[in-house]
């Protein structure tokens, strides 16, 4: 009977809180689509609640999800500048954010209070059944583990990214101690699913080259009033076209590979790199040529797969993933 009673309990919890979070996202909209502002008291009405529960999610708007709230009297609205213009959405396109956006919460697993915002204007936009499943995933956000800085080093360069303005950022590299102070030129924001985090490839000054930097490392960040100008030449898509992950360095390298024929059909249902080619074998396997750059994540990709790809070219290649089977058989032993 007591397990009962608290699983209840716990069930009344969630959907007291599935119920507020979505107030606070009913109430965002309204303020949005009212640029002018509205009284309290209507607010009120059409959200079907007391004048005091209004003031208190007109300040947890403004607390949890870090929207700017302005004041006139009794009227209240949200800061110019803070949301873009609406814009019209067809089924699969909101679909498609929705989806877009579960893979990122899903690689990051941390709460970002701007994809809990995301999700609640898609509550005004898709149909049942999909509207249940966006009501309940907003709850599951906010339970996710928060990290402030790494919030804030992500809203920073967005600005510095669309303002064209220069970041100074202390920055620790991997297998260094010390930290380095930069100033760089944001390029581009690139998520990466292998590290669960968030790059910007920028022009470092100090390198006076392009680098890629990992939002976790960067200690300190702040956007100077020096502007600069992003090449009218250079194009993400060209840059890491030829990288298996999020690093460019290296040589591109011709690769040929095994997949056995457990995992052949595995293989051929994804598009891993535009450039594969694949070739069915008569016993079932499969062949797998691809010219990507030799780096550490396609390096770990290979082992991911373990007897059940061979490395066959290049030989320097086959080499190095034989000597990390033999290191991880040593640990086993």
């Amino acid at each position: 009977m007591r397990v009962f009673q608290g699983n209840e309990i716990k069930s009344r919890e969630m959907q007291r809180k599935r119920d507020r979070m979505a107030r606070l996202l009913r109430l965002q909209i309204m303020l949005l689509y009212n640029p002018d502002g509205l009284e309290i008291k209507i607010l009120a009405h059409r959200l079907d609640v007391s004048i005091r529960t209004v003031y208190r999610d007109l300040i947890a708007l403004e607390s949890e999800m870090g929207v700017p709230i302005w004041e006139d009297g009794s009227r209240r609205g949200i800061t110019e500048g803070y949301a873009l213009p609406p814009i019209p959405f067809t089924l699969l396109e909101a679909l498609n954010i929705f989806l877009a956006a579960r893979l990122m919460i899903n690689y990051s697993r941390k709460y970002d209070p701007n994809m809990a915002s995301t999700f609640g204007k898609l509550l005004s936009v898709v149909p049942l059944p999909l509207r249940e499943q966006v009501k309940k995933t907003i709850p599951w956000i906010h339970e996710l583990p928060r990290n402030e800085k790494y919030l804030r080093t992500l809203a920073v360069l967005a600005e510095a990214w669309t303002s064209l303005r220069r970041v100074r950022i202390s920055y620790q590299s991997l297998g260094s101690e010390q930290l380095t102070e930069r100033i760089i030129e944001p390029y581009f924001i690139e998520p990466e699913a292998p590290g669960h985090s968030c790059y910007v490839i920028a022009y470092c000054h100090l390198a006076l080259s392009l680098r890629t930097f990992k939002l976790e490392r960067i200690e300190e960040i702040y956007v100077t009033s020096e502007t600069y100008v992003i090449p009218p030449d250079f194009d993400i898509n060209d840059y890491l076209g030829s990288s298996w992950g999020i690093v460019v360095d290296g040589e591109i390298t011709d690769i040929k590979l095994r997949f056995a024929s457990d995992v052949a059909r595995i293989i051929e249902e994804t598009i891993w790199h535009p450039s594969q080619v694949l070739e069915p074998q008569e016993d079932g396997s499969l062949i797998m040529k691809i010219r990507v750059t030799d780096t550490v994540d396609f390096h770990s990709w290979i082992l991911g797969w373990g007897h059940s790809l061979e490395v066959l070219e290049p030989a320097e290649l086959r080499n190095k993933i034989a000597d990390a089977v033999s290191q991880m058989m040593d640990i086993y032993r």
